[in-house]
């Protein structure tokens, strides 16, 4: 039985390095202890170990971000399985190859109840595009996974002993080929030109885009010319090339663009579905405009468009060679904007302690090339509003945020790297949703610097509800988390003009003045 576990570990193994695996998240249990006894004497892969699975997965999913590589994710059996679930939600949106490996036992204990037993074939559904249940003597499918989304194989190991055979036997070589999804560019060619020529007064929406396409969207909304929001996670938001075309105002956009003379009644999205307001308000809009989606992902976003993924290296070299019509000149509407902005950089200096002058100045403070992660919910709208305009060359990320605040620091922590500083804009719920994701700190060696904004709860619901209920207030503060984990702890309730953490990991806690963040508000919608 020993042997068989043996075989069924080395033959798995085989298949992640097949499928380009250099990273594993592990999450230790007798289990799946075949697996990683066997892990371990391989020095191809770079092990992080974890006691708590739903953290493990949220951490590699910022490792795929960014390396830009499928990672594994590897537990025991049972409720340890189903720990994976919120990440592969998550990952399964954003399009990220997460490799879920699950332990299991022989497949005859299934429906006994027996301890460590659980019925996990078929536990993440629709959020796998691959998935196989294992058992000795079987082999991995390794072509049916296109890595174009999570995968999970379900391993049935047999009752593990101490000794595990030792595995020093080379890789055979891959005959896996990574397949590029197939994608119907003529017939999105074919729709986006009926669009552009239906659509008389465009707006141009950016989300977040792949590194590999973010130059030739510069170049692509160049050519269009026009109004256009860039998100922060679209990695182009100060891009110089299109300040002339990009509009910074998202709240009352469709108002205060109709009232400037351009009517909007079209709208492109590029990349990943927005985070913006704006995009929500779409919501209501059927039949009042029309909605184009551009993505490599197959969700529209909205429940009434549809979308056609496409390859936008090759959309976008297509479009270059079109003749499209220009859209109608918006001078007034940038014009307008223009003050607007001008008069929220006022408000910033005015009321410091508001809590979206505290991002701005943060914004400020970071150092040129940092890598930033923003934290769902209202930190990254804040982003969007406030951060500076400066290029300084941040590398933004953030989750899609299927439910908003889950595994933010976890993921963080994964996309943070050794060469650059890193920075975390969290909220303080967001936090307390992740109490766990600092273990790994220990096994890793690099400048973190975790910014919490403490608002006392959810504040994003202030406005959109009658009753505090919804806000889930409370008086805690971080400065014992931070000791727990062995973290520096600052307390700011000013961004100062500047700072430093050149190695180790920083918590800041940040703490604004809500009255003040009340004022800046109630400014904020007279302008």
């Amino acid at each position: 039985m020993e042997r068989s576990n043996d075989q069924l570990a080395q033959n798995l193994i085989q298949a992640m390095h097949d499928w380009g695996i250099q990273e594993c998240c592990m999450a230790p249990g007798s289990r799946n202890a075949p697996l990683l006894l066997t892990l371990i004497q391989r020095k191809e892969f770079k092990l992080y170990f974890w006691p708590e699975e739903r953290s493990a997965a949220f951490f590699a999913l910022g490792r795929i971000k960014a390396a830009g590589l499928p990672v594994a994710v590897v537990t025991t059996s049972g409720t340890a399985a189903g720990e994976l679930l919120p990440a592969t939600m998550e990952a399964y949106y954003s399009g990220l190859p997460l490799l879920l490996i699950t332990a299991d036992r022989p497949r005859r204990y299934r429906g006994s109840g027996a301890p460590q037993s659980a019925e996990q074939v078929g536990l993440f559904g629709c959020y796998t595009s691959f998935a196989q249940d294992l058992e000795r003597g079987e082999s991995v499918c390794v072509d049916d996974w296109e890595q174009t989304a999570p995968a999970h194989v379900n391993v049935c190991f047999e009752e593990p002993k101490k000794e595990v055979a030792s595995f020093d036997l080379p890789f055979k070589p891959s005959t896996y080929q990574k397949r590029t999804p197939s994608f119907n560019v003529s017939l999105v060619e074919e729709e986006f030109y009926s669009f552009w020529s239906k659509t008389q007064f465009p707006f141009v929406i950016v989300g977040a885009l792949d590194e590999k396409y973010r130059e030739a969207a510069v170049n692509w909304l160049s050519f269009l010319q026009a109004p256009v929001y860039l998100e922060a996670t679209s990695g182009i938001r100060e891009e110089a090339r299109l300040a002339h075309l990009r509009i910074s105002r998202a709240n009352g956009l469709w108002e205060f663009a109709q009232r400037c003379n351009y009517p909007i009644d079209g709208v492109l999205r590029i990349g990943g579905v927005p985070t913006v307001r704006l995009w929500r308000d779409l919501e209501d809009g059927e039949g009042k405009y029309r909605i184009y989606n551009l993505s490599e992902l197959p969700f529209s976003g909205l429940s009434w468009s549809k979308i056609n993924p496409v390859d936008l290296n090759a959309f976008f070299s297509w479009g270059l060679q079109q003749t499209l019509a220009q859209p109608p000149p918006f001078s007034t509407w940038k014009a307008a904007d223009e003050r607007w902005q001008k008069a929220v950089q006022e408000l910033y200096f005015e009321e410091p302690r508001a809590e979206p002058s505290m991002v701005h100045h943060l914004s400020r403070l970071i150092p040129p090339y940092s890598k930033v992660y923003l934290g769902n919910s209202l930190p990254i709208r804040e982003w969007d509003l406030a951060a500076v305009f400066e290029k300084k060359n941040f590398a933004v990320a953030a989750s899609r945020g299927v439910n908003g605040i889950d595994g933010q620091i976890s993921t963080f922590l994964g996309f943070s790297s050794s060469d650059v500083q890193n920075w975390g804009l969290v909220g303080d719920l967001t936090a307390l949703y992740d109490l766990a994701g600092p273990w790994i700190s220990s096994q890793l060696d690099m400048c973190v610097n975790l910014a919490i904004i403490n608002n006392g709860g959810g504040q994003i619901f202030q406005p959109m509800f009658g009753h505090d209920l919804f806000l889930n207030q409370h008086q805690l503060n971080f400065k014992s988390f931070a000791s727990f984990w062995n973290w520096d702890y600052e307390y700011w309730e000013r961004v100062p003009s500047k700072g430093e953490c050149l190695k180790g990991f920083r918590l800041i806690e940040i703490v604004p003045d809500n009255q003040a963040t009340q004022r800046f508000n109630r400014k904020l919608g007279a302008l």
